[in-house]
């Protein structure tokens, strides 16, 4: 009789525990989904400084991003680029950031955007002269919004 209590106890407790572990197992294996382009990177986005050296203008669709830097007397179009998007977290398929490198043929620019709180677009690049010209790599970074949304555009 005290063996069939303990053999009862221990099947009672290996069984809460599975009803307790398994879930918890199945929600850490759950694959994470991967951010999906929306609405909210899309578009046409213009620096907030209409004298800025770097970039002045820069165009997302879905997984794709078309930069042109501020070169004069007109935009230097650096072409469609494809990007890789980023959600918040493992578990947020809503898209925050984005990163994408570019070849110029004479230096490698890593492009990241982060979508700030305040709806603008923070832009950084990381540029690397490949062309032997041992100029200095050099980081830049600033602020995109809405094509619409600066005045003096």
């Amino acid at each position: 009789m005290n063996v069939m209590r303990i053999f009862l106890h221990r099947a009672l407790v290996a069984t809460t525990s599975l009803f307790i572990f398994l879930p918890v197992c199945a929600a850490l294996a759950a694959p994470s989904q991967a951010p999906t382009p929306i609405n909210d990177l899309n578009g046409t986005w213009v620096n907030v400084d209409p004298h800025a050296s770097e970039f002045s203008r820069l165009v997302i669709e879905g997984t794709t991003i078309h930069p042109y830097a501020a070169c004069q007397p007109r935009p230097c179009d650096w072409g469609e680029v494809e990007a890789r998007i980023y959600g918040a977290s493992v578990r947020s398929p809503i898209p925050i950031a984005m990163t994408a490198t570019v070849d110029n043929h004479f230096d490698q620019v890593v492009i990241t955007l982060l979508l700030e709180a305040d709806g603008r677009l923070r832009i950084d690049s990381f540029t690397h002269f490949t062309d032997g010209s041992r100029r200095a790599d050099y980081h830049s970074s600033g602020y995109l919004v809405r094509a619409d949304v600066r005045s003096d555009h």
